[in-house]
């Protein structure tokens, strides 16, 4: 009993891991998209979070406070400090999403151990392009039954549904 449900398991696994080389496919070709929560994995411990993207932009922003503050005078550079710190309260936040989105698709596509990690994490969702199909939210959502129904493994023929006889007279 043991050999079959090892073997099971060595199916599901192989099943599994080729069902992520399908969404690593249609991601690449543009028919899959990835989309990630910032307040959900931005923080610490999270596999794709790093704490450099909240804090390299200030820094940037203050050093060349800093520099125009040393060059042209104090008054200057107060300016200079209050404009980067205004443009780091309104841009900063998209600056994070935009990384933290880079990281999260790297990290999705990576391996299937690591997308297995993230989506039982949570805070990621696939949407079919062009489709009016609801998204697939992890960890909830089940992406094998996305991957089987919506992308169809390599040289597999989608099934035709028959159609519906014709009564004649």
């Amino acid at each position: 009993m043991s050999a079959l449900i090892s073997e099971w398991k060595t199916r599901k696994a192989k099943e599994a891991e080729q069902m992520h080389e399908q969404i690593r496919a249609a991601v690449k070709a543009g028919r899959v998209k990835i989309y990630a929560d910032a307040n959900a994995l931005a923080f610490e411990g999270s596999p794709v979070h790093s704490p450099w993207d909240h804090l390299a932009p200030l820094l940037a922003l203050m050093v060349l406070a800093l520099m125009v503050l040393l060059a042209a005078g104090v008054a200057y550079g107060i300016v200079a400090m209050t404009v980067g710190a205004l443009l780091h309260l309104v841009c900063g936040r998209y600056y994070v999403a935009w990384r933290l989105h880079q990281r999260v698709e790297a990290h999705l596509l990576h391996s299937f151990a690591q997308w297995q990690a993230l989506w039982d994490q949570g805070g990621v969702a696939m949407v079919l392009v062009d489709s009016t199909e609801a998204p697939c939210l992890a960890p909830l959502g089940d992406w094998r039954k996305f991957a089987r129904r919506n992308l169809p493994a390599e040289g597999a023929v989608q099934a035709v549904e028959p159609a519906e006889p014709v009564n004649g007279p």
